[in-house]
């Protein structure tokens, strides 16, 4: 009897896991590779809205899988690793599947980025350490990917930017190779203020060696004497030097 009781226990318990499995396999769904890879690049367009660009291509590689088993529910992704402003072209993605906004399984996945928008770029050679001259610079739509917070408008160009290096005919204009005027721009002509102890002042014409804003001590070459002098910047191409 008592065997009889125990081959039925484990019958049923047989049934029961056979009738859960079931019911796992009713409440799962597969996710094909390639309704994944639009989920995906969907999202990486989405990403890049806040970056106000006029258009962009994703293309998503291949995947060396044919689909996903996961629970039932709405599917979506998130890409971990979307740090646009630093990306090469065409890189591996961490992708997280999320089922009703649940963390389901990681996947890397081959994404190429191009983004498209109309941005500053040199027309014509532009030196460095000179104020950038609307003249010298063209409204491009290029591609921007790896500078999407890094670039210049015409509204940018308005407030007299400098140079920080050489420019040439075609390079993209940005932010990290631009700064604003400053009070004194190098090579710029600016009035030198002499001041004596005894408060005796003598004004010159001279050269800025270097680039500063008021308060800053640079280097100034008077015209006439052919000799330097170190001042303090104290306004717009104004330097004070005390003799």
């Amino acid at each position: 009897m008592k065997e009889l009781i125990k081959t039925s226990l484990i019958v049923l318990s047989l049934a029961g896991l056979s009738l859960t499995l079931l019911s796992s396999q009713c409440q799962a769904q597969t996710l094909s590779s390639d309704k994944f890879k639009s989920l995906v690049a969907a999202q990486a367009k989405k990403d890049l809205e806040k970056y106000d660009i006029d258009d962009c291509e994703i293309s998503v590689g291949h995947i060396p899988i044919q689909s996903f088993n996961l629970p039932d529910g709405n599917v979506s992704v998130e890409i971990v690793n979307n740090a646009y402003n630093n990306m090469s072209a065409k890189e591996f993605k961490k992708v997280n599947i999320k089922v009703n906004n649940v963390y389901a399984r990681t996947y890397y996945v081959p994404v190429e980025t191009r983004a498209y928008k109309y941005v500053a770029v040199a027309k014509e050679v532009i030196a460095r350490d000179k104020v950038i001259p609307l003249q010298s610079v063209e409204f491009k739509k290029v591609d921007i990917s790896g500078n999407l917070e890094n670039t210049v408008n015409a509204n940018d160009i308005s407030k007299e930017l400098v140079a920080k290096k050489m420019f040439y005919p075609g390079d993209l204009i940005t932010k990290r190779y631009t700064m604003s005027k400053p009070d004194v721009v190098k090579n710029a002509n600016v009035t030198v203020n002499f001041r004596t102890n005894s408060n005796l002042n003598v004004t010159v014409e001279g050269t800025a060696l270097m680039q500063g804003n008021k308060g800053d001590m640079i280097q100034v070459k008077n015209k006439r004497f052919n000799k330097i002098y170190t001042g303090e910047v104290i306004g717009i191409n104004q330097v004070l030097v005390q003799i």
